[in-house]
């Protein structure tokens, strides 16, 4: 078939054609309706140090100190998995009492360099996300507080910042682009099945 036998053919057929697009796209704004709505929020670590180190020999010793940021990056990571954390972030966080604890979910931690650590989640609401953030943080920092009791000096220092939340919903600019897309697609198949199965066949008989 050549293309403008192609184009005469979608012209005859446009009414098929139009109702497969506009069933895709009635499709696409149907979900982007009744999409879940969830927000995605985050908070960033950052490991440093309390006191700059003075020493001579130290200004040659960076690549032990990477490694140290390191290691304690990934005892960040095992924290916010300990359940014991946990526990008490949902005691801060009932004190609070302008929350769901069950709006929490998908808790994900991740050492994205030496010195950076990310903690990702999912809520259904924003003030969750917002007080579980803030409840997150007050936990980790007195964790590091009495991992630090111990030294004469403070070795590290945990920089968090403050809670990130998002609304965690598709777009409708990128719906429409994609229900378009995929109903031109699905009109051009159906005006083909019809002429390949249906007028052949009526040719036949």
């Amino acid at each position: 078939m050549e293309f403008k036998e192609f184009l005469n053919l979608i012209r005859e057929e446009a009414v098929l054609f139009l109702c497969l697009l506009g069933l895709v796209v009635f499709g696409g704004l149907f979900i982007h309706k009744h999409q879940n709505s969830l927000y995605s929020g985050s908070l960033a670590i950052n490991i440093s140090r309390t006191e700059p180190q003075v020493a001579r020999e130290y200004q040659y010793d960076q690549f032990y100190r990477l490694q140290a940021d390191e290691k304690f990056g990934k005892n960040i990571v095992n924290w916010v998995g300990d359940p014991i954390l946990i526990s008490n972030v949902q005691k801060d966080f009932s004190k609070i009492g302008k929350g769901q604890w069950s709006d929490i979910s998908n808790v994900k931690t991740t050492q994205l360099s030496a010195n950076y650590i990310k903690v990702d989640f999912k809520s259904k609401a924003p003030g969750s996300a917002l007080i579980f953030g803030e409840a997150l943080k007050g936990r980790l920092q007195e964790k590091n507080k009495q991992l630090n009791a111990g030294e004469e000096s403070n070795w590290f220092a945990l920089v968090i910042d403050e809670t990130f939340v998002a609304k965690n919903q598709i777009s409708l600019s990128f719906i429409l682009v994609v229900s378009v897309v995929l109903g031109a697609f699905a009109g051009v198949f159906g005006v083909l099945i019809k002429y390949y199965f249906f007028k052949e066949n009526e040719n036949w008989n």
